[in-house]
Order: structure tokens, then sequence, then C-alpha cells
């Protein structure tokens, strides 16, 4: 092993450092910040899956390690922690969450067996005491009774625990990981942690050292690294740095990059335009653009929406402090399932983030970012947080759809009244996406009907919709993005296609559909230009 670097150094951050959000040791993600939402997913899904784990660990391991079951409900860990297991199963079942988690519950049954449609005012003695001063009682215009959330104020109550926040670092030598939507993240060999708030100006020192150089004692006495740790922490560093040559863009033109997943680049000029990020942390063999490839600056993100594939918050972290703005679709504030993307990257430390709704615009130096309706994709729960995005610069117009849906076409001739012709469409078809109990089961209150939850899918377009988008919206060339086949984003949407699959012979009955029109059509995977 190398000798470390001595304080004096001046050091750059490898480019295939990797970051993980952790939240009581679970990679971060929106419902895993937002606090109610949080606490019924840690009390409702994490603490009964480690104490299950504890039950019957190599059951769990063989499963979650069985291709065929990728993605189910299982921990992926060792013996060795065991004892971490079942420190953090006490640690969470004796903390407040199980509390808020069972006051959203017991509100929202008596809700539905009391409220009438008469004065609610009685209804508010009955309030569990964890959810007192943060819910309004209302009634929608049938009068059925609902409970909005004070989402801002939960953030700043006892409720949103920033000591349960830590970074772990490392050095991404490949793509394969434990699914981390159910297996925490331990301490072990070649990784560093440290417990801070994730909004914590530390992160965007580290990672600005990819670009520009300081001190290594400066680095190691911010993340108060021991003695122990100390090789690994500086094997995460090189003297030289990473940043490919050619990652920004100088002068007049137009450069349309895919970064895999959702995840596009668009630079024109001095501005550059940044889809969904979700990054490789690997550097792969020619295969990718990764986090070396991106330019200095990033004026904006767009976020479609706050699924864990779409609002990656690895990524945005390491990047924040290249970021000037985040656009995020405006939630219907309040609601249980539809948390603030806002609130949470605010929460987060973002210092400029904007929440938008179709209809508005944003001003580019030669063009314009249009927001856009989102319909679908999310099980027919009444969540406003989703908007899809015109970029119109360079002399192009990109359309980027992200898991839309054309089930009634007469919103993309509203859509093409307001962009116009589209030169490049980036559409995703995950047209057989994982059942409603799959990402939003923890917030039900009560049973979830399986056949109901497979009935109402994570659907994005299937072949008929994605031509539906086309033709209404004129589009000249039509990409295929968002399948989560890049081997980096398994870890996360545990995806498993084969030959088989629906959604792949649903693509290629829609690249048919494209030839027969003259239509250039195809998917993008891994890494592309486009312009």
């Amino acid at each position: 092993m190398n000798q470390p670097f001595a304080s004096h150094d001046l050091v750059h951050a490898l480019p295939n450092l990797a970051l993980e959000p952790l939240i009581h040791r679970y990679y971060a993600w929106l419902n895993l910040v937002s606090p109610v939402p949080a606490a019924m997913n840690f009390a409702k899904l994490h603490v009964p899956l480690l104490r299950s784990f504890l039950d019957a660990p190599a059951l769990h391991r063989r499963s979650a390690r069985d291709p065929k079951l990728r993605g189910g409900m299982f921990v992926d860990l060792e013996d060795d922690q065991l004892d971490g297991v079942s420190d953090l199963a006490t640690r969470l079942a004796d903390g407040p969450m199980p509390e808020l988690s069972a006051a959203m519950d017991e509100l929202t049954v008596n809700l539905e067996k009391l409220a009438d449609g008469f004065d609610l005012t009685p209804r508010y003695g009955e309030i569990p005491p964890a959810l007192r001063g943060y819910v309004e009682l209302v009634y929608d215009l049938n009068d059925h009774a609902r409970i909005r959330l004070a989402e801002r104020m939960l953030y700043r109550s006892r409720h949103f625990d920033e000591t349960a926040h830590s970074v772990d670092l490392s050095l991404a030598t490949g793509d394969e990981r434990p699914f981390a939507m159910t297996t925490p993240r331990f301490p072990g060999n070649g990784h560093v942690q440290a417990t801070m708030p994730l909004r914590d100006p530390r992160i965007d020192l580290l990672f600005s050292t990819m670009t520009t150089a300081r001190p290594f004692g400066e680095l190691r006495e911010a993340f108060d690294v021991s003695d122990a740790d100390l090789a690994t922490f500086s094997g995460l560093f090189s003297a030289e740095p990473g940043g490919s040559p050619d990652r920004n863009l100088d002068g007049p033109g137009l450069r349309v990059r895919y970064f895999g997943h959702a995840c596009v680049v668009v630079q024109s000029g001095p501005v550059t335009v940044m889809t969904d990020p979700f990054l490789s942390d690997a550097l792969g063999d020619g295969d990718r653009y990764a986090y070396a490839d991106l330019p200095d600056v990033i004026d904006y993100v767009l976020i479609t929406h706050g699924h864990q594939d779409h609002l990656e918050l690895a990524s945005l972290l390491k990047l924040r402090h290249r970021i000037g703005t985040v656009v995020v679709p405006k939630t219907a504030a309040g609601a249980l399932q539809d948390p603030s993307l806002r609130l949470c990257l605010e929460a987060l430390g973002f210092p400029n983030v904007v929440d938008v709704e179709p209809g508005e615009t944003i001003e580019l130096p030669d063009g314009q970012i249009v927001v856009c309706p989102f319909v679908g994709e999310h099980c027919d729960l009444d969540i406003a947080a989703k908007v899809t995005y015109s970029v119109r610069t360079g002399g192009k117009n990109l359309y980027f759809g992200a898991d839309n849906r054309c089930v009634d076409p007469a919103l993309f001739g509203h859509i093409h009244d307001m962009i116009g012709d589209v030169d490049l469409a980036f559409l995703g078809m995950e047209c057989d996406g994982a059942p409603l109990s799959w990402m939003y089961g923890p917030l039900f209150s009560r049973r979830i009907d399986q056949k109901m939850s497979r009935s109402r899918k994570l659907n994005g377009s299937d072949a008929v919709e994605a031509m539906g988008i086309v033709r209404r919206l004129r589009a000249r060339q039509a990409y295929v993005y968002a399948m989560g086949r890049e081997p980096w984003l398994v870890f996360v949407m545990a995806t498993n296609y084969t030959d088989e699959s629906y959604q792949l012979k649903q693509m290629a009955e829609f690249f048919q559909r494209c030839a027969d029109v003259g239509v250039p059509a195809r998917e993008l995977y891994g890494r592309a230009d486009l312009a």
C-alpha cells in the first residue's frame, strides 16, 4: 500500500470516489428524508425486515442474491454484521419514528370511520400527540376527509433528526453492490464513514477537489479521519486532477451527451442544463460518461419526479457545489404520498431550489425551458410533484419525457401547442414496472389488496403510447431512455431484463412503428453523443 499523503500535499479526489448518503445507515432517498414518510418506511418496512433477517440471515442472503428475486424484500449482509443489525433494529424500534408512524395510521383510520361530512372540529381532540400541531383536517368537494401535513414545520421539529445522517466514502471499482432499498450500509474494508448532516458543506469541500486541489491535512481534519482509517482515506485522492480535458464546451455550439438512465447534459454556449442526474461512480472501460466528463458549472439541473432513480441524492450531493439552480416539480402541499422535493433538497443544503408546475417557463440566453405535464407511472396516486421538460437551446428543441404516458392523446396536443415541434424526444418505456406496494406500501394505513396493487404499476409508455407521443409532438428523432439497464443502476432499480421481457418487446415494436413513418429511433445505453 502506498504511503498516505502528508498534510501539506495538495490532492484531488479521484474521479471514481463514491459517496453514499445514509440515514440510519440506509441509502437516502426522498421518502427517507421527509419526516412522516420516513417514519412510516422505517417503522413498517425496515424494522420488520431487520428482525426477519436476524431470524433467518442465510435465507435472506440467498434470496437477495437470486437474480429472479432481485429487488425483493431481503437484507443482504454477512453474519459478522448481526450485532450491528440487532443494535440498529433496536435503536429504530425504540426511537420516535414508530410513534409518528402509528399516529399517522391511527388518525387516517379514525377519519375514515368518523368523518361524515360534518364539522371536523371535534376530531382535532383525537389527533395523536406525535402529530398535534402538525396537521390540518380537511374535506375535498366530495366530503372525503384527508390530512394535510405541515411538512415544512415537520422538518423543523424533532421528527427530522440530522444526527441520523452520515456519509460513506469509497472507491468504486465496479458496479456490484447490495440492493440499497432494503440493505443498510455498515462500515467495512475500503470504506470511510463520517457522521454529519447531509447538508454539511464539508461534502462540497471534498468533491470540489475533483477540479481544485486542497491540502490533504485540511480534508483529513474536516472528516475527522482516525489513524486507523488514514490509509483508506488517503487512497481516495491523487496528486493529479481527474477531469476530462473536453468536459467544458468552449465557444458557441450545441453538445448533447447521454450519461445513462434519464441523465442528459445539454451544453449550449455558456449554459449547461442537466436532467435527472444518476451517474456512474465506476469509470468503466469507455462504455460510459462519468463525473470526470461533467462541466465545471451546471447552471440548471431539471428533476422530473421524486422516484429514487430520478431524484438520486448521491449524484446531486456530489454535484451540489457545481449547480446553479435545481428545478423540481411543485407538490400538492401536505399530502403524505406527495412530499415536497424542494423542502427535501433545501434540507439537504441546496441553496437554490425552485419548484415549478406545467406551463411555467425559464428563460435561457438563447432559448427557454418549458415545464410540461407528466401523467402516469405513479400508481394512480394523487401525486402532483411530477413534470416533464422542453429545453429549447442551440437551435434545437429537446423534450425530456421521463416516464410520461400517453393515456390521453389530447394532452400531448396541448403540450405541442406550448412547445412546438420537437427535434429530439427522450421517452421512458419501462411499461411493466413494480406494483403499488413495492414503493408506496408503507404509506398505507390498511392492507393493500395484492390484485389491486398489481393492476396499478409504476409503468411508463408502451409502444402505442410512445408512438402517440412522437406523433403529437411531431418529433424528428426519438430516443428510449430511463430503462434502468445500465449496470450502475441495479443497486437501486433491481431491473432484471431478459430477451423475453415485455418492455424490450414493446421497445422493438415502437422502433418498427417509428421506422414505418420515417422517424429515426433507438435505445440509449451507457453513453452517447447526440449533438
